[in-house]
């Protein structure tokens, strides 16, 4: 599902500005472009040039090597994937597109195990509470994908194909004419290496049949087209981006022979116009839309696992930003956003009628920024007014001092809402309406250090969430918990010398059920990533290994908590500079073959070899 509630289209500042030259610029932590050294909120940045030399297969894969990502992946790519951020769940997360906002109205978190990474030109992953910002949604933290419409010019085509029936390619460019820029790109794969679910793992009873054990695949298209206008200081952009995929997946309700398909298109599009009114005010017009369709069809017709999901949404956006002094800066905008949807899913008596759902939201908001001298301050304040869950007041007040040109302490004190999900409301038998929306208070010290050839950044947070919604196994309804509380520590750091780079990050975490003092699920206590690379020029090598702790889940038959094992994962990359515009790639996923869970019952890719070519002109 796909909707989009606040904040869903992209800062001017970004389109204004050509992400390739500036790799080390974000606009996510406050909605204003900044170098990242300067930005007060944990930030981090994926570039293409670190997709490509990683040759990471998809949007997961990718996320999994950043501080404090994990997922919970029931089966291969395209599986609905659950991202935890900090320890907060999926629908916590905000995940954006071009600035437009992923997050399903039914499910509350964004569809990510079939985005496909052809089309994606950069990341940027702010963790921690952005609320004050973007709205509902942010509590752990936002996930900004940025597509490659605003390409350099030129054009690189690319081709892989492995173990697993793996067969992939995408193509992408951009060209200039005069002050507009054309970019896009577009690509396609197939893959069929493994059953999604264990079936011999499945214990048969009266409401278990059984699963079929039969190979489960992912087909996928993806692509994304942009032009962006420049004269003077005015800008006016437009973008689009769409991601097809069909997915098998397993269930244990329908039987040992039974077959299950997921068909799922997200898309997004947005439109602004920029320009200066005065030499220290500049306005931004925008208009976004985005749709999500997902149907899922079982071999059985009258499988309880066969519907339909649509949600469609449009936006309003005004804002304005405002140079207060030559060290400070002020955004102030409104919003108004209308979304509708409609589902087989909720109709109670399951005969395939299609109930709708609409939901309003009216919102305005201020965000300054100032530096001066070692002092940094980011302070943000947001109005939000729902037509269905009520209103919502949200803040956030971060403060830096640099210790000299490289050391510099930073602490972060917010609050969050989350409206609950359409799911969590009225999904049959499992939603529950008289459901209370999620508030949370978050607190974050941080210390990082930015050198020539190494950066080091660490953080101590803790975030308490009253009436958190999550699944309650004994009713077998979504409930409130009166209070949860996530705290934790994170690490991580890269050096660079000569051919060599090496990256590193750990994360501690704590996340319970304050009343019960039970874990939350699927919530690994630790988690390690290491990246080593060599690259002395023709050729080019790399290693990265993951390391995480045991996690309790519900069990796949009894529903009753258990513990999934700790694992080990490694995975080897390395690539031939043939000539200068062609390169020879191979990677080895899953190097140890290890045997692990990620979701009690399902399977996890075996060792898988690919071998590829990347061609530019």
């Amino acid at each position: 599902m796909l909707l989009c509630f606040v904040g869903c289209i992209v800062p001017a500042t970004v389109l204004a500005q050509d992400t390739s030259e500036l790799p080390r610029t974000v606009v996510t932590p406050s909605r204003t472009a900044q170098p990242i050294a300067e930005a007060l909120p944990a930030t981090s940045i994926i570039t293409r040039d670190e997709i490509d030399r990683w040759q990471a297969s998809d949007l997961v894969s990718i996320l999994s090597r950043e501080t404090g990502v994990q997922f919970a992946l029931p089966g291969g790519r395209g599986a609905a994937a659950s991202l935890f951020l900090r320890g907060a769940s999926s629908s916590q997360v905000l995940v954006l597109v071009d600035g437009v906002r992923l997050n399903a109205g039914a499910s509350g978190g964004a569809a990510l195990g079939g985005i496909a990474l052809d089309a994606i030109d950069r990341i940027e992953i702010v963790r921690g509470n952005l609320s004050s910002v973007y709205g509902s949604s942010a509590i752990g933290g936002v996930v900004q994908i940025f597509t490659r419409s605003g390409a350099a010019p030129g054009l690189t085509l690319s081709a892989e194909a492995g173990q697993g029936r793996t067969l992939d390619g995408h193509a992408s460019g951009g060209v200039d004419a005069g002050p507009v820029r054309l970019g896009g790109a577009l690509g396609g794969g197939t893959t069929r290496a493994f059953s999604a679910i264990d079936a011999d793992r499945v214990v048969t009873g009266p409401f278990t049949p059984g699963a079929n054990a039969d190979l489960d695949g992912n087909q996928y298209v993806s692509a994304s087209l942009g032009a962006t206008y420049r004269r003077g200081e005015t800008l006016i952009s437009a973008n689009a981006w769409f991601n097809r995929s069909t997915t098998d997946f397993d269930s244990t309700a329908d039987g040992p022979t039974a077959t299950h398909e997921e068909k799922s298109q997200l898309g997004a599009l947005s439109v602004l116009a920029r320009t200066a009114m005065t030499g220290q005010w500049a306005s931004q017009l925008a208009v976004g839309a985005s749709r999500d369709r997902s149907t899922n069809t079982a071999s059985d017709p009258a499988s309880f696992n066969n519907g339909e999901f649509t949600s469609d949404n449009s936006v309003f956006t005004w804002s304005n930003d405002i140079r207060l002094h030559d060290s400070i800066t002020t955004q102030v905008g409104v919003e108004y956003l209308r979304q509708s949807g409609e589902s087989t899913s909720y109709d109670i008596t399951f005969s395939g009628g299609k109930q709708r759902y609409q939901r309003a939201v009216g919102s305005g908001w201020v965000g300054t920024t100032g530096d001066h001298g070692p002092h940094q301050v980011q302070a943000n304040l947001r109005y939000d007014q729902y037509s269905d869950t009520g209103n919502a007041t949200s803040g956030l007040l971060a403060y830096g001092y640099r210790l000299d040109e490289a050391w510099r302490l930073t602490a972060q004190l917010s609050n969050a809402f989350r409206a609950p999900s359409f799911n969590d409301l009225y999904f049959p038998y499992f939603g529950n309406p008289d459901l209370e929306p999620e508030r949370s208070v978050s607190g974050e010290l941080g210390l990082r250090y930015v050198g020539s050839a190494a950066s080091l950044r660490a953080a101590l947070f803790r975030t308490d969430t009253r009436d958190l919604i999550a699944y309650d196994p004994a009713t077998m309804r979504a409930a409130n918990i009166d209070e949860a509380r996530v705290t934790g520590f994170e690490i991580g750091g890269d050096w660079r010398g000569g051919p060599w780079r090496i990256g590193a990050n750990a994360t501690l975490l704590r996340a319970v059920n304050e009343g019960t003092g039970e874990r939350l699920l699927r919530r690994a206590p630790w988690l390690v990533n290491l990246a080593l690379d060599y690259d002395p020029g023709q050729w080019s090598a790399g290693l990265e290994v993951a390391v995480v702790g045991p996690r309790e889940d519900l069990d796949i038959n009894s529903f009753e908590r258990v513990q999934l094992a700790s694992y080990t994962l490694a995975r080897l990359v390395g690539a031939w500079r043939v000539t200068p515009n062609l390169t020879l790639r191979a990677r080895v996923e899953n190097l140890f073959d290890t045997d692990y869970e990620s979701v009690s019952g399902y399977n996890t890719a075996p060792r898988t070899a690919i071998v590829g070519l990347n061609l530019r002109y």
